[in-house]
């Protein structure tokens, strides 16, 4: 269509006024503009990027408030002519066309400065690999704009300028993991939004009244937030060797805390590394025995009471075999949180904590909750498996009441391990071990059952059995 616009007015001779101060100072600026532009137009469309380069450049220096296209497109054609060039000058010429392509950009089409300057950085860091802390320095910038702007692959190579210059002892340990925390916190803020919109789009799917471009985008932002689950993870794979308790107490000590208790930021970097679950070498889950965590989670959730300071406080709760107040915070947590995989381990909290306070059938709703939020996990069914047979004896009025739980505590631990085949060793344990309390048949033929025959299980449990021996 532009193409067509374009070509009338060169026919008739004429150019609007507004369209003349956009496309160049004069009527003759604009007539060349509209000639080039329709130019490497047809050359980018047809991928011969290279050839694009000398009908870009004109409209690029003569009209550079013309369309935000010439910048969008510049990255691939200024690449593609740094690629057919051979002359070292002339090659270090057009990197830096490219990097200042970016600036003119922000310039011309400010509202993106941050993914741009993103770019940028990433650009430099291909082009001058031995300059990482000039690239370092570039992506901060991009981060202290807006980190939810900046696409998951500037954020592996950020972090990939952070490792070089962790080597390279430019960065200290609080460098790297303050690196670290800038590509998770990124991740997590895109992944929030990705969540409401799944949700949202989830919603009218199942309604049946999502349109084929939703249903698009559902399916685009699905793999988009399995990739920055991914990127999150090989990251944090990384640098574990970083993230032991031993490590942390020189990063988060009392004098450390004492310069950033009204830090919001550092309380929250605090917090999540902190009570992070990972394996160290001592065979701590946490780190949470940090006495700086009870005073960062306490701050923290002082200054702001959001979903991981309520989380925090939750866990300070347990810690201390405050259930009831445990509770209240992962239920806070929970109405907080937009990320499912969250909710789903708050819920589970929840169950334990349930379970502390002797609520049976809240422990239950809560796995059951676990599990609509996380339908990949199987960790719900194996604890409800748990739960059911720690029943036995108490549920029910006779010998062959209060040891059928066993039948519901390996159904569950079954389904444990159908929904999460990683699980069937520790499922197939937990199934043999209840298999050996169920009721032998002497007990079942006395009140009147027989293999096969079906059963519900009362009490809280409420289950529908198969009488198997």
């Amino acid at each position: 269509m532009k193409r067509i616009i374009f070509s009338l007015f060169l026919a008739v001779g004429l150019v609007p006024s507004f369209a003349q101060a956009k496309w160049g100072k004069s009527q003759t600026d604009s007539l060349v503009c509209f000639e080039k532009y329709n130019e490497f137009g047809s050359l980018y469309n047809t991928k011969a990027y290279a050839e694009a380069y000398e009908p870009w450049k004109v409209v690029y220096e003569t009209c550079p408030s013309a369309t935000d296209v010439v910048y969008r497109f510049a990255p691939k054609i200024i690449e593609a002519k740094i690629k057919a060039t051979t002359d070292p000058a002339a090659k270090e010429a057009l990197i830096r066309l490219l990097l200042s392509s970016y600036d003119k950009r922000n310039t011309y089409f400010p509202g993106k400065e941050a993914e741009v300057l993103a770019q940028k950085a990433d650009d430099f860091w291909t082009y001058y690999p031995d300059s990482a802390k000039k690239a370092y320095e570039m992506y901060k910038v991009a981060f202290n704009l807006d980190p939810k702007a900046i696409q998951p692959s500037y954020l592996n190579n950020y972090f990939n300028v952070v490792i070089k210059l962790y080597k390279d002892e430019v960065l200290k340990s609080e460098g790297l993991l303050d690196g670290f925390n800038d590509v998770a916190e990124a991740i997590e803020l895109q992944s929030n939004d990705r969540n409401v919109l799944i949700a949202e789009l989830t919603a009218k799917d199942t309604t049946g009244t999502i349109t084929e471009r939703e249903k698009r985008s559902l399916d685009i932002n699905v793999k988009l937030l399995a990739q920055s689950e991914k990127l999150v993870a090989n990251i944090e794979k990384g640098i574990a060797p970083l993230l032991t308790c031993d490590r942390l107490t020189l990063i988060y000590s009392d004098s450390t805390f004492a310069l950033n208790k009204n830090d919001k930021s550092w309380l929250i970097r605090a917090v999540k590394m902190l009570s992070k679950e990972r394996q160290d070498t001592s065979g701590a889950t946490d780190c949470t025995d940090n006495p700086v965590y009870f005073k960062a989670a306490s701050a923290l959730y002082a200054l702001e009471p959001s979903a991981q300071a309520a989380r925090s406080m939750g866990q300070l709760s347990v810690k201390n075999g405050k259930w009831a107040d445990a509770k209240k915070y992962f239920e806070d947590a929970i109405r907080q949180e937009v990320d499912p995989k969250k909710r789903a381990k708050d819920w589970m909290k929840i169950a334990y904590v349930s379970d502390k306070l002797g609520q049976s059938s809240e422990a239950k709703r809560a796995c059951l909750e676990s599990a609509k939020q996380n339908s990949e996990s199987g960790e719900p069914f194996l604890y409800l498996a748990s739960l059911y047979a720690q029943a036995a004896g108490t549920c029910g009025s006779n010998a062959f009441e209060k040891n059928a739980v066993y039948w519901a505590a390996i159904n569950m631990a079954n389904r444990a391990a159908s929904v999460q085949p990683d699980l069937a060793p520790r499922a197939e344990k937990l199934a043999a071990a209840f298999h050996k309390g169920v009721p032998d048949k002497s007990i079942a033929f006395q009140f009147g059952f027989k293999d096969g025959d079906t059963y519900t299980v009362g009490c809280w449990i409420n289950e529908r059995v198969v009488v198997r021996y």
